[in-house]
This record gives C-alpha cells, sequence and structure tokens, in this order.
C-alpha cells in the first residue's frame, strides 16, 4: 500500500511539473522570444549579434542585451541557447548608454556588430551618410566609449559579425546575395581608430548545377553567376562562429562553411532552420521540438525509464525492509525459546537441591537426633547409654515421628545431661 501510494505520488508531481513548465514556456515566450524573429513582417527585432572571445552578444533593436556565454551556440544541434533574460542597455552598458553620441544617434540607421582585437571586445555602432556624425565604439572589457565610423557607401550592406580580430563580412543583395570581407587598416587595435575597408571585389553566392550545394564566384560588381542561378536569401542580420555562417533572413536562417568564402568554385551544403528551432530563450523550449516525434517520444521513454528505476528502488527496499523484518522476528523467537529453555533448566535443577537441604543428617547422641539424606530410612538412637539402644524406623508417611522427641525420652536426656 505504502509502495503504490509513493509511485502516485512520484506521477502526479512529474505530470505538475511538465504542466508547469509548459504553462512557463508559452508566458516566457509570449513575452520575450516572439519579438526577436520575423512575424508577418519583414523586421527583424535584432540590432546587433556576434560572438567573441569570451561571450556571445545579442542586442535587440528596443536596447535590451542578452549576454551568454560562450558555448551557448549549440552547432551539433544547431541551436542559439539564451540562457538568461535580458538587461536593458541602460543598466548593462550605462557608459555607452548616457554618452553623448550614443543618444544622438541611437535613433537615426545604424550599421551595428560586434568585433574583436588585441586589447578587448567591441560593440561596434556605424553610421550611414545620413547622419552627419561618426558613430561611436565601446569597450566591453574596459568600458570606455571611443570615436567610431561612419559608412559613406551607397550600397545598402548587412555587416556580419566575425570571431577574427579586425575582420567582419558584408553583404548586399544587388543580382542575388554578394559577399565581401573587411578588415581593420593600420594594425589589428579598434581603439587607434583606424578605417575599415573592403578585402577585395564583392563575389557572389551561387548555386552549383545540382541547386543542392553553394558556390562562391568571384566575379566583377557587375557580372553573373556562372551557374544562371544565384542566391537570393534576404539576408537582415548574421554573425560567423567557429567556421560557420549563421545568416538570418526573413523566415529561415541560413547555415554554411565560411570556407565558402576562402576557397571559391568549391561547393559545399547548407541548412535552413526555423526561427523557432534555432532559439531558445530562458526557460523555452522551442515549439518545433516540443512537437518533434523523435524529442517527444525520447522525453516520454526518459520518463518511463526514470519511473522504471524508481520502480525497482521502491522494490528493492521493500524485499530488504521485509526481509529485516522477518530476521527480527526470528531473533524474537529464538530468544524467547531460549528464555524459555533456561526457564525450565532452572527449576529442574533446584527442586533435588531442597529436597536434599530437608534431607539435613542430624545424629543423635545422648538423646539427639541423627538424620541420613541418602537412604528412606532413618533411625534415632534414643539409648540411655552408649550400650543400648532402639531403632525407629522412619518413613516419609509418618513425619511427626520427627518433629517432637517423647515425653520419657527427655526425661532422661535432661537426667543424663546432669
Amino acid at each position: 500500500m505504502a509502495n503504490g501510494t509513493l509511485i502516485y505520488g512520484i506521477l502526479i508531481i512529474l505530470v505538475s511539473l511538465i504542466c508547469t513548465f509548459q504553462m512557463t514556456n508559452s508566458t516566457e515566450k509570449d513575452q520575450i522570444c516572439d519579438n526577436l524573429w520575423p512575424n508577418n513582417s519583414k523586421q527583424l527585432n535584432i540590432l546587433a549579434v556576434g560572438k567573441t572571445k569570451k561571450r556571445l552578444l545579442l542586442i535587440t533593436k528596443d536596447l535590451l542585451v542578452y549576454d551568454v556565454a560562450v558555448n551557448s551556440l549549440d552547432r551539433a544541434h544547431k541551436k542559439l541557447h539564451l540562457g538568461s533574460k535580458p538587461m536593458a542597455m541602460a543598466d548593462k552598458y550605462p557608459i555607452l548608454y548616457s554618452s553623448n553620441v550614443f543618444q544622438y544617434i541611437k535613433n537615426g540607421p545604424l550599421i551595428a556588430f560586434t568585433m574583436i582585437d588585441e586589447d578587448s571586445e567591441w560593440i561596434c555602432l556605424v553610421t550611414t551618410n545620413t547622419n552627419p556624425t561618426a558613430g561611436v565604439n565601446y569597450d566591453i572589457d574596459h568600458s570606455q566609449t571611443k570615436p567610431g565610423w561612419q559608412y559613406n557607401g551607397t550600397i545598402s550592406l548587412v555587416m556580419i559579425s566575425t570571431d577574427h580580430p579586425c575582420q567582419f563580412y558584408s553583404l548586399n543583395a544587388r543580382q542575388g546575395l554578394q559577399i565581401n570581407r573587411w578588415h581593420c587598416e593600420e594594425g589589428k587595435r579598434v581603439r587607434d581608430r583606424p578605417g575599415i575597408t573592403a578585402k577585395y571585389h564583392h563575389s557572389s553566392i551561387c548555386y552549383d548545377q545540382t541547386q543542392t550545394n553553394i558556390i562562391l564566384e568571384r566575379i566583377a560588381e557587375n557580372g553573373t553567376c556562372s551557374s544562371g542561378t544565384p542566391v537570393t536569401w534576404p539576408v537582415l542580420k548574421g554573425f560567423v562562429s567557429e567556421g560557420r555562417f549563421y545568416l538570418f533572413g526573413q523566415s529561415h536562417i541560413y547555415v554554411f562553411d565560411e570556407n565558402v568564402y576562402s576557397e571559391p568554385a568549391r561547393p559545399y551544403p547548407f541548412e535552413e532552420h526555423s526561427y523557432d528551432s534555432f532559439f531558445n530563450c530562458p526557460g523555452i523550449i522551442p515549439p518545433n521540438a516540443v512537437m518533434s516525434d523523435s524529442e517527444f517520444y525520447g522525453m516520454i521513454a526518459t520518463i518511463i525509464v526514470l519511473l522504471a528505476i524508481v520502480l525497482i528502488i521502491t522494490w528493492c527496499i521493500s524485499r530488504i525492509c521485509d526481509r529485516r523484518k522477518q530476521r527480527s522476528l526470528i531473533d524474537e523467537k529464538n530468544e524467547m525459546n531460549s528464555k524459555l529453555n533456561l526457564s525450565k533448566l532452572s527449576t529442574n535443577v533446584s527442586t533435588p537441591k531442597s529436597m536434599a537441604s530437608k534431607m539435613i543428617s542430624a545424629p543423635v547422641r545422648n538423646g539427639s537426633l541423627s538424620l541420613s539424606g541418602r537412604s528412606e530410612m532413618a533411625t534415632v538412637d534414643t539409648s540411655v547409654d552408649s550400650n543400648k539402644s532402639s531403632k525407629i524406623p522412619l518413613t516419609p508417611n509418618t513425619p511427626n515421628q520427627l518433629s517432637k522427641p517423647s515425653e520419657s525420652s527427655r526425661r532422661r536426656s535432661i537426667s543424663l545431661s546432669k
């Protein structure tokens, strides 16, 4: 009965936890995750995203900052785990937020990305030619603001953060998706405010003949893909981490190897992932992952295995307790039997001793009594002198013969004592 109650209790706890977790997920998802990626619009609520040496940063357009560990990006499952809730930029980076330059440029068009150099990690906020003021660079490690840059080109660019020192990529959508790589001038230190220049001419990202892989073709800016099929992903933001591109489109996230850029004309596969499956916000399991067959049945199998382990442990504990109870009962029974045997033995031993104590040898000389305990017959010597005696047989049926001497013999004893 106790085991059944325990099992029912465990089941109720498991069901309650699952229900509570799902309710928490839906609430958190509505408040945080749904506004990160496009929902029936072409707007992405991400100002900058990138991986540095120490952290992975995601800054939303409404100036909320996710600062998570570098291993938050799960390459194997293509998931970005935002394990903590965001902080307002005013609280996370108060020096940057309160700077005059940032307050002046924050409401205008900004090209934002992260960068690393030999000294620190940076948040770079670049203005366009529509703004007369250059941007600002923020030194994360030393909490300092430095003069930033301004992009004066006419082509609309999307800057892609990298984890290489003083480098980033740019993408544009002219005649398909084109890419270029930019480097710091005059060394590799952002604080010296070097200029940022493109390394080569723009190159086109194209499909190969199978239409299942992509290749890079270094062509003139007004050229076209030799395959005749350019990639036309509408990329809005992205970053590079550990040799892989993660490009955020309007409805999908595109993932492929960074070697696509360094090895032109070589085909590489690419993957498409939904935003729901890629982003894993605080306390949230993406809906696709919850409803997928493999992970759903995996969760059910895990619960069954855990329940089986609990049942086995409970059964083992019950068996051990039963055996201990049986041993305890057997020990108590043996102890009681031992006490009874000892009691009987003590009774048998005390009986002959008590009888022997009653049969006391008392010799009668000159009128005294003599009792021998070794024979059932006893004699009393009542003679007046040593030459005369009369023996009276005694039996257990005549106890009064020993209790009181006759009057005549008592007189004789008295007279002899004189």
